[in-house]
């Protein structure tokens, strides 16, 4: 049975953390294949799984210049996280991710888009809700220290999210076009086309769109008696598909990940006054280790400086030489003196004694 020593129990306290470490750093960020992306958003959202967008946050705020309740100047972009949810006979969307009461009262506003329909049949005109917010929304941007460049930009802004917990406020309306469809759409472009013109306005919607103002689509469906939704468009971009697992190793490493990059900035401050004459010292070092070598034709000293290699003098202390006819002899010089079938060249003489050696 190995004995249990402080080193043994420290190594092995230590390999899981060396392991998550090493999968935080290294482990791929594949991304889903755009042709792929319509697929994969369909499944899971109808398994009631949680599908993550990035969108751009710029477009919702208000005065880029100033900073209103509920918004997030320091975000670039916004993550939705879309999931559908029955309870009895209700239907809604959360846009938030898990603890946060961000929903969308889904079956609310289909029952208000069936009676704006049935009032005015035949004209064409879509039910337009009163705006409303998506609040408590994650909100993050890049540039947070603990997530590699090599990552996937998605993912380093959601991992931005995950160290500081911003949030962000959406203000959007919903917008019936027939019975049955939902479509999500941000309130600051839809606002001023729909009170210009109602009759006309869901074409100018339609034609003057661009990614940030059609935030999602959904058709209403019915399967024995129980309603769902079938996710039709969502915008944004979709994290890598190892994001999960990213996000699960953050837990233990999140108070120790980012000690490096608070200790490292604070080292190098302190000796950067010290850093000319560092560089001063290795040159010297380097250039006698060089003199040694090539003028001199000599062994390098190990120890010059305060520089010394103790496993080389170790090594060189216990050096043993062979002996020979006449005395100890160089084992350098004897393997030169080997021919081309690897042979000793030079006949052992009769008087030597085999198996000794002479300890230099």
């Amino acid at each position: 049975m190995p004995r249990v020593t402080p080193c043994r129990c420290l190594k092995l306290l230590a390999l899981p953390w060396i392991v998550m470490s090493g999968l935080w750093l290294f482990l791929p960020s594949p991304s889903i294949p755009p042709q792929q992306r319509d697929a994969y958003i369909e499944r899971k959202f109808a398994s009631g799984d949680t599908v993550i967008t990035a969108i751009d946050y710029k477009p919702f705020l208000r005065h880029p210049g100033r900073i209103y309740s509920g918004e997030c100047s320091e975000c670039s972009d916004a993550f939705i996280h879309w999931r559908q949810r029955t309870s009895g006979t209700k239907l809604t969307v959360d846009v938030s991710d898990f603890g946060s009461d961000a929903t969308i009262q889904v079956t609310d506003l289909f029952k208000l888009g069936a009676d704006w329909h049935n009032r005015n049949p035949g004209q064409g005109v879509p039910y337009v809700s009163k705006s409303f917010g998506l609040n408590d929304i994650p909100g993050g941007e890049l540039g947070e220290e603990v997530a590699m460049p090599w990552f996937q930009e998605v993912d380093q802004k959601l991992i931005d999210y995950n160290m500081h917990n911003m949030r962000v406020r959406l203000s959007v309306r919903a917008i019936i076009p027939k019975p049955g469809n939902l479509e999500i759409w941000r309130n600051a472009y839809v606002e001023p086309i729909w009170f210009d013109d109602p009759l006309s306005a869901y074409e100018r919607i339609l034609k003057n769109k661009t990614t940030t103002d059609h935030l999602a689509t959904f058709q209403l469906t019915s399967h024995g008696g129980s309603s769902s939704l079938a996710v039709l468009h969502l915008t944004g971009d979709l994290p890598s598909r190892t994001y999960p697992i990213r996000r699960a190793l953050l837990f233990p490493l999140g108070p120790f990940i980012g000690i490096p990059f608070v200790v490292i900035p604070s080292l190098i401050e302190v000796f950067a006054p010290f850093s000319y004459l560092i560089i001063i010292w290795l040159g010297a070092v380097v250039g006698i280790f060089c003199y040694r070598r090539v003028i001199e034709g000599g062994q390098i000293d190990t120890c010059f400086g305060g520089l010394c290699c103790p496993g080389r003098r170790h090594k060189k202390k216990n050096k043993t030489g062979v002996w020979g006819p006449t005395g100890p002899m160089d084992s350098k010089n004897l393997r030169r003196s080997f021919d081309e079938e690897r042979a000793v060249g030079l006949q052992r003489p009769q008087s030597v004694r085999l198996g000794k050696r002479w300890k230099a």
